[in-house]
C-alpha cells in the first residue's frame, strides 16, 4: 500500500490552506535554518567578532596619531619671589615679587607613536588569527548539529504524519465495512454483535486519531522550533520516508572506518591545544623590552590679553614652534610575579585540555561502536517489518476475500485489519529508526552531510 506524502500531510494541515502555506523539503529545511535559526546565526557572528578582535590587535601595530589643544586663563598669575641684588641703598627690600606668566596661554601639540618590538604583539596577533581559525571550526561544528537536529524533527514529524494517514486510511475501510455489516444486518444476514465489534474499533480508532492529531502538532512545532521558524507558520512537508532513506546513503568510510580525528570536535580540542603553546610564548616574551618610536610638534603662546582672533599683533604674541623625536624603551623589570603566574596558568588549562581530548576519543569511539551497531540493527528490523507488513496486507486481503464470500466473520476481519495496521506502524517506526541511525553514524564518522 503506497502513500502520496502530498496527500498524507494535507491530512493534518489542511487548516493552514488559505493561508500562505510553506512546502518544505529536507535539504529546504535545512536551508532555512542556516538562514533564521539564532543560536547558528550567533556561532557565524562569533567569527566576525574574532575578525574584529584581530583588527584590534592590528591595531596596536599601526601608527597612532593623536592632537591635542588646550587653553588656560590664570585668574591669579602665579609669581615668584627672588633676592634683591638690583639695589644696594639702605631701605631696600631683601625680596622683590615677579609676575613672569602671561595671563593668557595655549597650546597645540600633533605627535606620532610607533611600536617598533613588541614581542608580546607579535605573539598576540598570531593568536588572534588562529582564534578566528577556532570560531569557523565552531560554525561547522554548529552546522553538523544543526543539521542533525534539524533531520531528526523533520523525521519525526514526517513519521508522525504518516502514522495518522495510515489510521486515516484504515478508518475509511472500517467506515465501508461498518456500513456493509449494518446493511446485512438490517437484511438478517450479519449478527448484531459484528456491527457493534466494527463500531468499537472504529470508536478506537477516532480516540487514536485524535491523538496522533496532537502529536502531529508537537512535532512540527519542534521542527519549526529547530529551523528558527515561527510556529504559527503554516508547513506542508514533502519529503517521504523511503525515498529520504535511499537519498541518505552512507559512504565505506562510515560503515566500516572511523578516525577521530574527522570529529570536528577532536579539531576543536587541537586548536584549542595550539593557542595554548601561542599564549605561553606570548607570556614569555613579556619578559622582553618594549621599544617606541615618536614624533611630535608643538605650537604655544602666551598672552597679556585674549587676542587670539586679533592681527597684526606684536612679537610677543606669535606662536612658538617646538618640534621633537625620540625612541622610548620600557625593560620589564619585576611585575609581581606575575608573568610566572600566567605561564603556570596556561600550562594548567592545556593540561586539562590534553585530559579532555583523551576522553574525547575515547567518547567518541564508544559512540561509533554504539552508532555502528544500532544502524546495524535497525537495518535487520526495516527487512523484517517489510516481510511482516506484507504478510500481514495478504493476510487482510484474504480475510476480506473470505468474508465476501460469507465463510469468514468480522471478528477474523478485525483481526486482520489489526495487524495489518500494526505491522503498518512497526514498518514504518523502523524506517524512522533506520534514518535516524544513519545521522547518528554520520555524526560518529565526523561526515555529516551539511549541504
Amino acid at each position: 500500500m503506497k502513500y502520496s506524502f502530498t496527500l498524507i500531510a494535507a491530512l493534518y494541515a489542511l487548516p493552514a490552506f488559505g493561508q500562505d502555506t510553506m512546502r518544505m523539503s529536507l535539504a529546504a529545511a535545512f536551508s532555512y535554518a542556516e538562514k533564521n535559526n539564532p543560536a547558528f546565526q550567533n556561532t557565524q557572528t562569533d567569527v566576525e567578532i574574532a575578525k574584529q578582535t584581530v583588527n584590534q590587535i592590528k591595531a596596536n601595530g599601526l601608527p597612532q596619531v593623536n592632537a591635542s589643544a588646550n587653553f588656560q586663563q590664570y585668574i591669579t598669575i602665579p609669581g615668584s619671589w627672588v633676592p634683591n641684588s638690583f639695589s644696594t641703598q639702605p631701605g631696600a627690600p631683601d625680596y622683590l615679587f615677579f609676575r613672569f606668566q602671561q595671563k593668557y596661554a595655549s597650546t597645540a601639540s600633533i605627535g606620532v607613536n610607533q611600536l617598533l618590538w613588541d614581542g608580546t604583539f607579535l605573539m598576540g596577533l598570531k593568536a588572534a588569527t588562529e582564534y578566528v581559525s577556532l570560531s569557523q571550526t565552531l560554525v561547522n561544528k554548529s552546522k553538523a548539529d544543526l543539521y542533525a537536529n534539524v533531520s531528526k524533527a523533520y523525521l519525526l514529524a514526517l513519521t508522525t504524519a504518516k502514522n495518522m494517514a495510515l489510521v486515516n486510511s484504515n478508518m475509511a475501510t472500517l467506515e465501508k465495512s461498518l456500513k456493509d455489516i449494518t446493511a446485512l444486518n438490517k437484511e438478517g444476514f450479519a449478527e448484531k454483535l459484528d456491527v457493534q465489534r466494527l463500531e468499537l474499533a472504529l470508536s478506537n480508532l477516532k480516540v487514536q486519531k485524535d491523538k496522533l492529531q496532537n502529536a502531529a502538532m508537537i512535532t512540527q512545532n519542534l521542527l519549526k522550533f529547530q529551523m528558527g521558524m515561527d510556529v504559527n507558520t503554516p508547513l506542508l512537508l514533502t519529503d517521504d520516508l523511503e525515498t529520504l532513506d535511499k537519498s541518505m546513503g552512507l559512504a565505506e568510510t562510515e560503515k566500516d572506518g572511523f578516525n577521530v580525528k574527522n570529529r570536528v570536535e577532536h579539531k576543536l580540542l587541537q586548536q584549542t591545544l595550539s593557542l595554548s603553546y601561542l599564549d605561553e610564548r606570548r607570556y614569555k616574551l613579556g619578559y622582553l623590552p618594549t621599544l617606541v618610536g615618536f614624533l611630535q610638534h608643538q605650537e604655544s603662546t602666551n598672552r597679556p590679553e585674549f587676542n587670539f582672533f586679533k592681527s597684526n599683533l606684536t612679537p610677543n604674541n606669535n606662536w612658538v614652534p617646538a618640534s621633537l623625536w625620540g625612541l622610548s624603551l620600557q625593560v620589564p623589570v619585576f611585575d609581581g610575579l606575575r608573568k610566572q603566574a600566567q605561564i603556570r596558568d596556561v600550562r594548567l588549562r592545556r593540561m586539562k585540555t590534553q585530559n579532555d581530548l583523551k576522553n574525547f576519543e575515547n567518547a567518541a569511539n564508544l559512540e561509533y561502536t554504539n552508532a555502528r551497531l544500532s544502524y546495524d540493527n535497525n537495518l535487520k528490523q526495516v527487512a523484517v517489518q517489510k516481510q511482516n507488513l506484507e504478510l500481514a496486507r495478504d493476510i487482510y486481503e484474504k480475510a476480506n476475500v473470505k468474508f465476501k464470500e460469507g465463510v469468514g466473520s468480522t471478528l477474523e476481519i478485525l483481526q486482520a485489519e489489526n495487524e495489518l495496521k500494526t505491522s503498518q506502524t512497526n514498518y514504518l517506526n523502523a524506517l524512522y529508526d533506520l534514518v535516524v541511525s544513519k545521522i547518528d553514524l554520520q555524526k560518529a564518522t565526523g561526515t555529516v552531510i551539511t549541504e
